[in-house]
């Protein structure tokens, strides 16, 4: 791995807690007025792939090993990239910078499942094992003036939690963007795939990087709520099947640090 210097990157000053979003715990929480998205009991797991388009390794070893994940775990976990350089357009350096920072990433390629650095095909069957706390869904609606998307969420939980607080985060994903990236051979063509360009905005708030709290204390099975993000769109970003969104649930450890707890993503009608 090649190693890279976090201290160069701008400082980013991340608040984890969106306080007004709480009400009284039996209260479905809604910031939109569409009715609740079915939702899966189902387990995913989330494994992001660190790169940079400055450096051979990510175009090489890393971009392989990317490859050969989406191969074997596309069709039923959830697979990101957070790249540093100006691939999306969008502000995948600033998700770069913020994951690295927070999980202390210091060289890249690197690969997180489910937010840790373990074995990704034994982590990824132990959370398909486990029980299943909350799942969410999605859709997207694309305004007619090709500058806008929304993203309409709905989270439910299948288990109780007692004095848990919970944070929700929806990743805008653009495959198949066409950029420059060194060590590859298609260079400056290569295809980047399932880059995460933006982080989705709960309107009325500032940006969350690691997530928005959204429920907490006394949960009870069958809790759910409704969220809607917006994420502004770019010019690049030119079909639409290409577009997806990483749905993750995170809870907080006793020092603050985000703990996954699941994911969901799907492909475009």
């Amino acid at each position: 791995m090649t190693k890279i210097r976090l201290t160069a990157f701008p400082l980013i000053i991340i608040a984890l807690s969106l306080f007004p979003l709480m009400g009284c715990k039996k209260q479905i929480i809604s910031n939109n007025n569409s009715v609740f998205l079915p939702v899966e009991e189902r387990n995913s797991s989330l494994l992001f792939h660190y790169s940079s388009t400055a450096l051979n390794a990510s175009g090489s070893t890393g971009y392989n090993a990317f490859v050969n994940y989406l191969t074997n775990y596309d069709s039923t976990e959830v697979l990101g990239t957070m790249t540093l350089g100006n691939v999306g357009g969008a502000n995948n350096d600033t998700l770069f910078t913020a994951f690295a920072q927070q999980f202390g990433i210091l060289a890249v390629p690197y690969f997180q499942t489910n937010l840790d650095s373990t074995i990704v095909a034994t982590r990824i069957a132990a959370h398909r094992a486990s029980p299943v706390v909350a799942g969410m869904n999605y859709n997207l609606v694309f305004d007619s003036t090709l500058t806008k998307i929304t993203i309409n969420t709905t989270t439910q939980f299948f288990q109780e939690s007692v004095g848990e607080d919970f944070y929700l985060s929806a990743y805008l994903m653009v495959d198949s963007l066409v950029a420059p990236q060194a060590g590859h051979p298609d260079s400056p063509l290569t295809n980047h795939r399932k880059v995460v360009v933006d982080a989705g905005r709960i309107p009325g708030y500032d940006v969350r990087y690691l997530g928005y709290k959204v429920a907490g204390g006394t949960i009870n099975a069958g809790y759910r709520f409704n969220l809607t993000f917006t994420v502004d769109r770019l010019p690049q970003w030119t079909d639409e099947k290409d577009i997806s969104v990483a749905l993750v649930l995170t809870r907080r450890d006793g020092a603050g640090k985000p703990i996954f707890v699941n994911a969901h993503t799907h492909k475009q009608p």
